[in-house]
């Protein structure tokens, strides 16, 4: 067993908007993602605090660059926090990439889905501290659990 973060980093823009920096550590596997979300985050904070978390509904934001035909062309950033198993454990599910800026270098982009485990008094915490990250009252929210 080992010890796993996921570390968020928000910086705001004057419109509302404002790009999440996620770094993310499980075991030896890290990885850095960034993305630029809307004001759903405050979305995503309520759906942390719901007890039980939803199995078929479970918190998540996700961003990227957006085709208007296709949706979703490049996903950036995705975090999920899902139901683990009947005794309470949670899993903390992120998928981060670096940018691309055209087709022909996609096979550059780096992608990894780091998983780890945690509880809900943890991410209690998250929750409070990743609203005050949006709020600009603290520089980075983290989510700590481990790897098995």
């Amino acid at each position: 067993m080992s010890i796993a973060e996921l570390h968020i980093a928000y910086e705001r823009d004057e419109d509302g908007t404002g790009k999440i920096i996620a770094t993310a550590r499980s075991g030896a596997f890290a990885a850095r993602g960034e993305a630029w979300f809307g004001r759903d985050l405050d979305d995503f904070v309520k759906q942390l605090r719901c007890h039980p978390l939803s199995w078929d509904n479970p918190p998540m934001i996700e961003g990227g660059v957006f085709d208007r035909q296709r949706g979703f062309a490049q996903c950036r950033v995705r975090i999920a926090i899902k139901p683990f198993d009947v005794r309470g454990h949670l899993l903390v599910h992120a998928d981060l990439a670096t940018p691309v800026q055209s087709t022909p270098d996609a096979d550059l982009q780096n992608r990894a889905s780091i998983r780890f485990l945690t509880e809900y008094a943890i991410l209690d915490r998250f929750a409070v501290d990743f609203e005050e990250l949006l709020k600009g009252r603290c520089e980075v929210a983290v989510l700590t659990g481990t790897t098995s």
